[in-house]
């Protein structure tokens, strides 16, 4: 293999991982957000409506327009459905309430 054709191949694979990388970078909210949705759907209460979880948690994230807060509470999220088989509709409703917002994202419930 000649030097300009290693070249070539390095730069496409470099550009290959460059979009990838970007891929990820812009997608990666909306892949933590739909896996912590399936993860609340799994946990939920038996009779619990997905429909209903979905636009739930559309609307606790959406009292914030700071992508960092959005992700902090799908982390809080996520840490606690980490730690329970399955959720209480007491615990459902606590997980997803929704509280006004003081300052740029929302304190964390305790």
């Amino acid at each position: 293999m000649t030097m300009q054709k290693r070249s070539i191949v390095i730069v496409m694979v470099f550009a290959f991982a460059s979009i990838l990388y970007g891929a990820a970078e812009y997608y990666s909210s909306s892949i933590i957000q739909y896996v912590t949705e399936q993860s609340l759907v799994q946990k939920a209460p038996t009779g619990t409506n997905p429909i209903e979880l979905h636009q739930r948690l559309s609307a606790l994230l959406s009292i914030t327009s700071d992508q960092k807060a959005r992700m902090q509470e799908l982390l809080r999220i996520s840490e606690y459905l980490e730690k329970v088989q399955h959720l209480s509709p007491e615990e459902l409703d606590k997980l997803l309430a929704i509280e006004k917002p003081i300052g740029p994202g929302r304190p964390s419930a305790s």
